[in-house]
């Protein structure tokens, strides 16, 4: 098999709304908050490729998050719609980097200013909890 069309170039783009439990007492989105959102940006991505973590856990398969870098740019506040937009930055050997930025919703629902810039660095691991090669079928055969 051969990597899923568009693959390296693919952009996931997945919006959620700032909770009030993601926030501090002036209504500021709370950095730590910022994890969860690229996760859920990930798994969106993932799912758009063609693999689910779901599909993965049931073959006794994990990404394990071995780097984050978060890049704070803007606030985000209670209420605000964030879009997130997630792409593959490097395909390694045992390893994927996703980049991604977020940036608030605009009024009319437009992309707004950017609010931050982050990656993560994900070592693929086996049922045994070793390393495993990402094939570039990887991707490409499950969902």
């Amino acid at each position: 098999m051969s990597l899923p069309e568009g693959f390296m170039t693919h952009v996931g783009v997945h919006r959620l709304r700032v909770r009030f439990a993601d926030t501090d007492q002036m209504g500021v989105a709370y950095h730590g908050a910022y994890i969860p959102w690229i996760e859920e940006g990930r798994t969106e991505w993932m799912r758009d490729q063609g693999r689910s973590y779901r599909s993965m856990e049931e073959e006794g398969l994990a990404l394990a998050v071995t780097k984050v870098e978060i890049h704070y740019l803007a606030s985000a506040h209670y209420d605000d719609w964030i879009e997130i937009e997630t792409r593959l930055e490097k395909l390694g050997k045992a390893s994927i980097t996703l980049a991604y930025k977020l940036f608030r919703v605009g009024e009319e629902g437009g992309r707004g200013p950017l609010l931050a810039r982050a990656k993560t660095q994900l070592a693929l691991l086996g049922p045994n909890g070793k390393l495993l090669r990402v094939e570039k079928e990887f991707f490409s055969s499950k969902s």
